[in-house]
This record gives structure tokens, sequence and C-alpha cells, in this order.
């Protein structure tokens, strides 16, 4: 079967054992991946996987532009790649940098509450809310219950506040905050998840209740690499009770529709 995968992340080499081992330390987790765009893209053939979108994350503002610019010249060098942008909520030229995000190419914006330490509602952000609402989407790690930054209810709040946004609620709705996620996301037809750092973690009857509760037309296949291996989430889809055609739609076809990426 192929594969889009629309929840992956790279270092530069030189950074990328130290990023991926901090990723790992944040979420009390191991892996036995580096990281880097040369793995990704050999385990990515290995299982059929045409692109990976790639979501970086600033925790630094600093450092925003410089990622976003690697996050395009991994994209330009490697067209298997699909790039989102970064932004943080204490950029300052946010909607300089934002206004340029359609014309350079990116196909959606990442955020991380999380680790970036600001609420998804924070008003600073809806400059870029705005900016990008009716164009790409913005994918938001939701849920963690040692913060509230990411809980679903602010994904929500921004839904209502932004009409014509297009939200990507990773994790299957939220992080270890599946349930919660749930009542208050389910209902909202212009938010859609991934199975990434999820389906690892339920039984497929367990993924079959989400996915049905969502619809099967607002899922997609997500690996979570490097922390989560691509091979074992695409077995993971596939096991499931559900027809070849609905696992065509998770697998790549809501890929292609939602985030608008033509495989190659």
């Amino acid at each position: 079967m192929k594969y889009i995968d629309t929840h992956s992340h790279i270092y530069p080499d030189a950074i990328s054992q130290k990023a991926t081992r901090s990723t790992c330390r944040f979420y009390n987790v191991t892996t036995d991946h580096s990281g880097t765009a040369s793995e990704l893209l050999r385990l990515d053939k290995e299982v059929g996987i045409v692109r990976s979108v790639l979501l970086p994350v600033s925790v630094n503002p600093v450092h925003t532009a410089s990622i976003n610019n690697f996050t395009l010249r991994e994209c330009e060098e490697h067209p298997e790649f699909v790039p989102f942008a970064t932004m943080h909520a204490a950029n300052e030229d946010m909607e300089e940098q934002a206004e340029k995000f359609v014309e350079r190419g990116f196909k959606g914006v990442k955020i991380h509450p999380d680790m970036q330490q600001f609420n998804i509602d924070d008003e600073r952000m809806f400059p870029l809310y705005d900016i990008i609402a009716g164009k790409i989407p913005l994918t938001v790690h939701s849920g963690d219950p040692r913060y509230t930054y990411s809980h679903p209810e602010r994904i929500r709040r921004i839904l209502h506040e932004f009409p014509r946004l297009t939200v990507i609620a990773a994790h299957m709705g939220a992080w270890s905050m599946q349930k919660e996620a749930l009542p208050l996301l389910k209902n909202e037809e212009r938010c859609f998840t991934d199975t990434s750092s999820a389906l690892s973690g339920m039984t497929a009857d367990a993924a079959m209740m989400y996915i049905n509760a969502y619809g099967v037309e607002r899922v997609m296949y997500g690996s979570d690499y490097p922390i989560e291996d691509p091979a074992y989430n695409a077995f993971l889809v596939e096991r499931l009770p559900i027809s070849d055609g609905d696992k065509e739609k998770i697998a790549h076809l809501n890929a292609e529709r939602i985030i608008g990426i033509e495989p190659i």
C-alpha cells in the first residue's frame, strides 16, 4: 500500500542525535532512530511511504527563520519531503514571515505548544491563524496531561474564532488525552487528525472507536518519526478492521485532499 506520512521530524545531521534525545527526554521515551533525513528516506522507501511531511518546531523564537529555511532546503533536495513551517508566539516578525509561507512553498504550519510554552489560543498567534486560514492547514500537537497549553478545548476555540482555519489535531486528537478530546473535536468539521503516537498505544478496536467517531475521511497516517517507527505504524493501519478503500483514505488519499499533497 502507498503511504503519505503526515507527521515526521528531521534535524540537521550535526545535531540530530542531541535533538532526538531531547525530545525523548521530554516524553520519557526511547528510540533507536537518529532523526536524520537520510535515515527517514531509507525507512520510507522500505515501507512504501512516497511523501513525508516535515513538521519542524521552533522552541526558541530566535531560531524560527533558520529552522524554516532548513526545512525548505531539505525539501528542495529531496522531493519526497513536504515542508511545513514553524512559528513561535514570541516572534515579533510573525506576520512578515507568515505572509510568505504559501509563496515559499510551505504546505502548512506546525506548532507544539507544550514544548514552545504558549497556549494554542494565545492571542499573539491570531495574526498567523488569520493569514493561513483558507490557504494552508495548521498542525497542532494536542494533548498532554502535564500542561494545559495544548488542551483540545483551545483547538475548539480557535476553530470557532477563525471559521476558515483548517486544524490537524495530532495524535488522534490529543496525545494521551484522546478520550478528553473526542467530545470536544469530533463534530468540528474543519478539525482533522493523524495516527502518529496514537495507534501504537491502542488496540485495533479502540482505534476504530476514534476513527468511526471522527470519520475515516478525517484521519491521516502519521508515524512521528524519529520517536516512532514508520513501518510499525503502517502495520497498525493495515491491521485495522476496515475496507481496503478506507485504508487507502487513511494511508494517503486524505492527505492528498486535506493538505494538497501530490504523491510522487
